[in-house]
């Protein structure tokens, strides 16, 4: 029997498994857990790994479960330590037929490997994005602390955010606004997606250019945002590309007054956002 075949019997035995990067990937883990499973009595489905900061994730979903099972492990740098844990994790945790012989015994001395993750992570993040509004677009930044208390997929964060200017012409002159922004909200992530909702306070400033007497205000107003963002890990940083959109649901609207003929023009400010944008995150513990 070639060696090929041997190897191929040897995974149709196990369960499928898929990993969301490259350290550790799904050829190593496999590869490692060929050798951990018994050759017969496991029961088929998969088993997807996760990368949760200095840890994995593990998704196990066997054939005939009532529910999925996620486990947590914490593991090295290396990535060949990382699919060497990721194997053991899930031979050790995978169910097995009834007259499938026990592996515990023979994973003993990989114990550590299965130690669980720390009780929080934070992470801080830093990008820019353009803001885009019915016939403007501006360039803008974002600074951002995420707080995952339970080491679970759910986590807070809190977001600071300052957009270039936007405007138009009103009149005989342009109008410009700006703002600067706060987000505090959750976010949910499985893999490399997240998703995040947040509630919205921003100051807005608006300014006026090219009238007889130019003037500036600012005022407050509430949203909400709720965005969408992929993410590439390489140890504790990652990049990201995020979409986002944000709304605003009162009416704000910006009046210039002609004296001399006593007429007034108006301006609504729009009521939706949509920001797309690009950065890095890094995992502090």
């Amino acid at each position: 029997m070639t060696p090929a075949l041997i190897v191929g019997l040897l995974l149709a035995f196990q369960p499928q498994v898929t990993s969301d990067s490259d350290c550790p990937s799904t050829r190593d883990i496999e590869d490692n857990l060929s050798v951990l499973l018994p050759a017969n009595g496991t029961r088929p489905g998969t088993a997807v790994v996760m990368s949760r900061g200095d840890g994995i994730a593990i998704l196990l979903q066997p054939e005939g479960a009532e529910q999925n099972d996620e486990r947590s492990i914490a593991v090295g740098s290396g990535c060949a330590d990382r699919a060497k844990a990721a194997a053991v994790a899930i031979a050790t945790w995978w169910p097995t037929r009834p007259a499938a012989k026990d592996v515990t015994p023979a994973l003993s001395e990989a114990a550590p490997a299965t130690q669980p993750l720390r009780a929080r992570t934070v992470s801080v993040a830093a990008g820019g994005f353009a803001s885009l509004i019915s016939g403007s677009a501006a360039p803008g930044v974002r600074a951002e602390v995420e707080w995952a208390p339970w080491a679970r997929a759910l986590a807070f964060r809190l977001d600071l955010a300052g957009t270039g200017a936007h405007g138009g012409g009103l009149g005989p002159g342009q109008v410009q606004f700006r703002r600067m922004a706060s987000e505090i909200g959750v976010a949910w992530s499985r893999g490399p997606l997240r998703l995040d909702g947040a509630g919205v306070f921003s100051l807005l400033f608006v300014e006026g250019q090219g009238y007889t007497s130019n003037q500036q205000s600012s005022g407050i107003s509430l949203g909400l945002s709720a965005g969408a963002r992929l993410s590439r890990p390489w140890g504790r940083l990652a990049l990201w590309l995020e979409l986002r959109g944000v709304g605003w649901p009162q009416s704000q609207r910006i009046v210039i007054t002609n004296s001399a003929l006593g007429t007034h023009s108006d301006w609504a400010l729009p009521h939706g956002e949509l920001q797309l944008g690009a950065g890095v995150s890094v995992l502090l513990l």
